[in-house]
């Protein structure tokens, strides 16, 4: 006599790389985070200036800047790499659309 059992999964076996992207991708983001503020923290530390320390949080306004505009600098390229043999230029991307 033979019996089978049968497993549910609580989550399907395909959204689970889904899910372990998302996650690791929201890590990343806070890693990133901190990784810039360490970097801020020991550029004031190992130069002690206070110019040192306005440096090091330009480059993190500018760090961040790019990296929150990521996504809209990635269709201005795509829209400018497509249009590359028209007349017009690439439409850029308006304060509205954010």
């Amino acid at each position: 006599m033979s019996t089978t059992t049968s497993v549910t999964l609580a989550v399907p076996i395909k959204e689970i790389g889904d899910h372990l992207f998302s996650m690791a991708g929201e890590w990343g983001e806070k890693a990133l985070m901190i990784a810039i503020l360490i970097s801020v923290v020991i550029a004031v530390i190992s130069k002690m200036s206070v110019k040192a320390g306005i440096g090091a949080l330009i480059g993190l306004v500018v760090c961040l800047g790019l990296y929150q505009s990521k996504d809209a600098l990635s269709e201005a390229m795509k829209e400018e790499i497509a249009n590359v043999g028209t007349s017009q230029p690439a439409p850029s991307a308006s304060p509205a659309d954010k």
